[in-house]
């Protein structure tokens, strides 16, 4: 296992890296969290998909172990990815995102076609927030820059946002993890990245079409922060994409359900990989 630090234009990102590339030419295996989680959300999926070659896996701007970035807008975001494959030495990658990785993941595809094998987009929108949602968020955002974030209101109003009900029944300690992770951040980085994820994103359904490479779209059926209806029209605007559910799954699905994750993920990035030359 190697770490370290990747300059780009937001900064130094911190990041991970499993398994090796197993042919020349092979596209390594990028892994993007969401918002208010770092690389370790990817626990589930690292092993299986080291299996298939060399996997980095990047903490977002403000997140993780990576330094703060200075305000920024998605489509930087993705521009800051193309800083870090140079400095990496990925030429091209299957892109596997969840949520804000997902976002990035798709403007990366739109900037930079060439660098993009394949994606994997877990509950995640090609849509702009909603103005209320918006606003509502905008507050929320203030508030923890200047004095935290209660617990009592991450579990009221972010937590039913992240995991479906079933997870948050049976499994507490995830909620709880989440919010000691969100707590451990740089608060004006966290709020930065919040910003560019929930109130500055911009709408990019329309240009879809343009992204021509293999697209697993998944969405948890509990998904109250990007519904499934999200995903859909993700799906149905890529040529090349197909859309699986995880019943019972929230926003997270990729830690609430691994194995049900997995089952479609690892055999799509598996022939991505084989098919990419």
């Amino acid at each position: 296992m190697a770490m370290g630090y990747v300059r780009t234009r937001l900064g130094r990102l911190f990041y991970e890296e499993r398994g090796a590339q197993r042919r020349s030419g092979d596209p390594a295996i990028v892994l993007l969290h969401g918002l208010l989680f770092d690389g370790g959300m990817w626990r589930g999926q690292v092993e299986p998909l080291a299996a298939l070659g060399r996997v980095v896996i990047l903490d977002g701007p403000g997140h993780g172990r990576s330094e703060p970035a200075p305000r920024f807008m998605l489509e930087e975001h993705a521009d800051a990815l193309l800083d870090a494959f140079g400095e990496l030495g990925i030429h091209r990658a299957v892109v596997v995102g969840l949520s804000w990785g997902g976002m990035v993941a798709m403007r990366l595809a739109l900037q930079h076609p060439g660098k993009v094998a394949g994606l994997a987009l877990l509950d995640a929108s090609a849509d702009a927030e909603p103005l209320a949602q918006r606003v509502k968020f905008r507050a929320f955002i203030a508030m923890h820059r200047r004095i935290g974030f209660p617990f009592s209101l991450f579990q009221r109003e972010l937590a039913p946002l992240m995991f479906g009900p079933r997870v948050r029944v049976e499994s507490p300690e995830l909620i709880d993890a989440a919010y000691r992770r969100m707590m451990s951040f740089d608060r004006a980085g966290l709020s930065r990245a919040a910003i560019a994820v929930v109130v500055h994103r911009k709408k990019i359904l329309p240009d879809l079409p343009r992204i021509n490479t293999p697209t697993l779209v998944i969405c948890g059926r509990e998904d109250r922060s990007t519904p499934p209806e999200q995903s859909e029209a993700i799906a149905k605007g890529i040529p090349r994409a197909r859309l699986e559910i995880i019943e019972g799954a929230g926003h997270m699905s990729a830690l609430e359900d691994p194995a049900a994750v997995n089952a479609h993920l690892v055999p799509f990035v598996r022939g991505c990989v084989e098919n990419a030359g």
